[in-house]
């Protein structure tokens, strides 16, 4: 008799999905590591109950340091390992690779956005407002709260030169155009500025009202209002946060941040009478230490953005599975299982969720913070808000 072959082991059935994570560079105060712990510890909780219909998601991430090459070499990285979906976390990554994914039909998820990236012929899905929507509730809310009938309330920006502080700059003019509101003049400056006093000159030279400071972490915002203050313009403009407000990120403010307002769609720890809040810290708590403050695992404005799209990431490979088996799962049928998304319930982390064939924006709600530097909390103003800026199917904006 011929000697026995021994069988191959079978190989493992694993999911695989990839992050793009900011561990370096300069977001990484707002989006570093305990994003990416929130991240570990959701995708760990999934395979600790079960997996995908008993499959194990291989979690893939990589910092790529906010730097468009390392985010494309990243995004080939994950292509060639076989991942179904990615996560990329700013805009910066998800404009760097959705047009590559596109191509390669594998969806990306994401959550703050740009106008680019809401077109339905891109295999973006973004769970949070554009920054048009954000830059044009700051100029509703500017518009009702302004008391001088004799001339209209303007507002300026200071912006990172990014996808971030340009690309909403277009549709925010129309609006404001249309709404009776003065905007302008854009400034940009460098992600570490040195002095932006000529930038700060020419935005009082304009009379602005308002600022919003556009930038990605804060360190820029106080470098702008430490600037603002020795030409005696902190306490003459309304400064507004432009980005999604984090409690990490209060520790790169000083006394100079106190007031300043926020817009985004964050949900902090302290918000406990949302049911997502709950169940986050029960999920964290599995992984997390607590910390010695509140005898709870750290939660801040990111751990709620990175969960609801790891929700939304878990929810659409579930039905992805359940509709064409482990064997046929490939990027594609994550596209498919996310476009069945109707009016999707995360638990109170944000707005209910439709996503289909030519929507790729889930929710566009937003709220008003302001920051207590000595409490070192964001404290909401107002409840949420729904833009009057929207997307039609192809993807166009449209003011109500």
């Amino acid at each position: 008799l011929g000697a026995c072959t021994p069988k191959a082991p079978e190989k493992e059935k694993v999911i695989k999905i990839g992050y793009l994570i900011d561990l370096t560079g300069p977001v990484s105060p707002s989006l570093g590591k305990n994003t990416l712990a929130t991240w570990l510890s959701n995708y760990r909780d999934v395979n600790d109950r079960g997996g995908i219909n008993g499959v194990r998601v291989d979690v893939l991430w990589e910092d790529y340091a906010f730097n468009v090459d390392r985010a494309v070499a990243t995004y080939k990285k994950f292509k060639d390992a076989g991942v179904v979906a990615i996560h990329p976390i700013t805009t910066l990554a998800a404009e760097a690779i959705t047009p590559l994914a596109t191509r390669d039909k594998i969806p990306t998820i994401g959550n703050s956005t740009t106008d680019k990236l809401v077109d339905p012929t891109q295999w973006h899905y973004t769970l949070d407002p554009t920054y048009t929507q954000m830059f044009t509730n700051v100029i509703d809310f500017v518009k009702a709260n302004w008391k001088d009938t004799s001339r209209k309330p303007r507002i300026a920006q200071i912006a990172w030169d990014a996808p971030i502080g340009r690309g909403h700059i277009e549709v925010s003019e129309k609006y404001a155009a249309k709404v009776g509101v003065d905007v302008g003049p854009w400034e940009f400056i460098p992600m570490i500025p040195l002095d932006t006093t000529p930038n700060l000159l020419r935005i009082r030279d304009a009379k602005a009202d308002y600022v919003v400071l556009q930038f990605g972490n804060n360190v820029s915002s106080v470098s702008v209002l430490r600037d603002a203050q020795k030409l005696g313009l902190r306490d003459k403009i309304i400064w507004i946060n432009g980005m999604q407000p984090t409690h990490a990120a209060i520790s790169n403010w000083d006394a100079i941040g106190d007031g300043t307002l926020g817009i985004g769609s964050t949900i902090f720890g302290e918000e406990t009478d949302i049911a997502g809040v709950n169940y986050l810290f029960d999920v964290l708590g599995k992984y997390i230490a607590p910390e010695a403050t509140t005898k709870k695992p750290y939660f801040d404005g990111t751990t709620g953005l990175i969960t609801r799209a790891d929700l939304v990431v878990i929810e659409a490979l579930q039905r992805a599975v359940a509709k064409v088996g482990y064997d046929k799962l490939d990027g594609q049928a994550a596209k498919n299982a996310l476009e069945t998304f109707s009016n999707y319930d995360l638990k109170g982390l944000t707005a209910s969720l439709t996503f289909n064939a030519t929507r790729r924006q889930g929710q566009s709600s937003l709220r008003f913070f302001k920051l207590d530097f000595n409490a070192k909390r964001w404290i909401p103003q107002t409840p949420w808000i729904q833009s009057n800026v929207q997307y039609d199917d192809q993807g166009k904006p449209v003011f109500k």
